[in-house]
């Protein structure tokens, strides 16, 4: 695909992705296009004239290089956490070309023109420091491109298409919650070819909508203690109606990476399925829990497929209403004991349940 389409494929879809919050919108980019000496030596290789004629100056063969000069650019991207970013970058150079320095103070340099399309993906150091607030970011930046150089004049007409890698550091001044000036200095490494190329760059970076918020914290609310049951003083020979308050626990382990309970712990499943029948209106909460081996995502699925376990053996094997039943899972965020241990990690493979209700009993009297 030409690179004016995919530039104008840019601009037409930033209404669309305007619609989100975390869009970034780099509208001009400035910077130094620098080719070093040995890159223009390979330049001079790849950049010849089809039939083999002479340079400007006449002398030094059919290869030109490109000089460093000015760079501009734009991007499109978004925010796909508070610390990664993914951007659409087009960048322009119009530098001349020259088989030399000689050619070049002769006043004969070709006419040049450099343009790269690349996706890159931007990470600051929010990952680590986890300082989100901070107006002052370093980042890296690493990203995937394509390249058409073009040399155009009388008598030479020569292109090339290549794909680029670019590496980056640089640092994001954000000035207020939709502008942050950019710096950075950038490695670009051409594939084809073979050859590095460097760039100074700065740019206003627009935010729509605003920066993309950390996720709040879970903050666990402590339990409202229930009020001392009433006592109902009755009437003589009259019969006596009291409350009899249910709270209980509930701990089964497992193996590793394993959500089936053992057959030891269904006898404790038993009893409180039991009282569950016993206490119409208890209910039940039922926490699943993971050692700390394996990535997070697992051990956050593995905790609630073990709460799940025992909800559904309750459910399943005891006919309790699933609606008097919670499950949640914690992965490995709150241990009983160290993981560090073989022992303390069996012990965290676990599931706690606590078993609360109430029930209103007829007392005759004289019992």
């Amino acid at each position: 695909m030409k690179m004016s389409r995919i530039a104008l494929a840019m601009l037409v879809a930033t209404p669309f992705a305007a619609a989100n919050a975390g869009v970034t919108i780099t509208p001009l980019m400035l910077g130094y296009h620098w080719y070093p000496e040995d890159t223009q030596d390979k330049q001079r290789e790849v950049l010849t004239s089809r039939d083999g004629g002479t340079t400007p100056t006449g002398t030094n063969g059919s290869g030109v290089a490109l000089q460093s000069d000015l760079v501009v650019g734009a991007a499109i991207g978004a925010e796909l956490t508070p610390w990664l970013q993914a951007e659409v970058e087009y960048q322009q150079t119009k530098p001349d070309a020259a088989a030399n320095e000689a050619a070049t103070s002769f006043g004969q340099p070709w006419e040049a023109k450099q343009e790269t399309l690349s996706l890159n993906a931007i990470a600051t150091t929010d990952v680590f420091t986890g300082n989100y607030d901070s107006k002052i970011k370093p980042y890296g930046l690493i990203g995937v491109g394509h390249s058409r150089i073009t040399v155009d004049n009388p008598g030479f007409d020569r292109r090339t298409y290549d794909t680029l890698g670019n590496l980056g550091a640089g640092v994001l001044w954000q000035l207020n919650d939709a502008l942050t000036l950019r710096t950075e200095a950038r490695a670009i490494h051409n594939f084809d070819n073979n050859w590095w190329e460097g760039q100074g760059l700065a740019a206003l970076q627009v935010v729509l909508g605003g920066h993309l918020k950390p996720a709040a914290p879970v903050v666990e609310v402590e339990p409202v203690p229930e009020p001392a049951p009433v006592v109902v003083q009755p009437e003589p020979e009259q019969p006596q109606e009291i409350t009899e308050d249910l709270k209980m626990e509930l701990r089964v382990f497992f193996d590793i990476n394993k959500s089936n309970i053992k057959p030891q712990y269904k006898p404790e499943i038993a009893k409180v399925a039991e009282k569950l029948v016993e206490y119409p209106n208890a209910t039940a909460q039922i926490e699943g829990h993971t050692d700390n081996t394996g990535p997070r995502k697992l051990n956050e699925r593995l905790s609630l497929a073990r709460a799940n376990s025992v909800k559904s053996s309750l459910v399943n094997e005891f006919g309790i209403d699933a609606n008097r039943l919670s499950t949640q899972g914690f992965a490995w965020d709150q241990p009983i004991a160290d993981n560090n241990t073989k022992e303390g990690r069996a012990m965290n493979r676990r599931v706690f349940a606590t078993i609360t209700g109430s029930r209103t009993v007829v007392v005759q009297p004289g019992q």
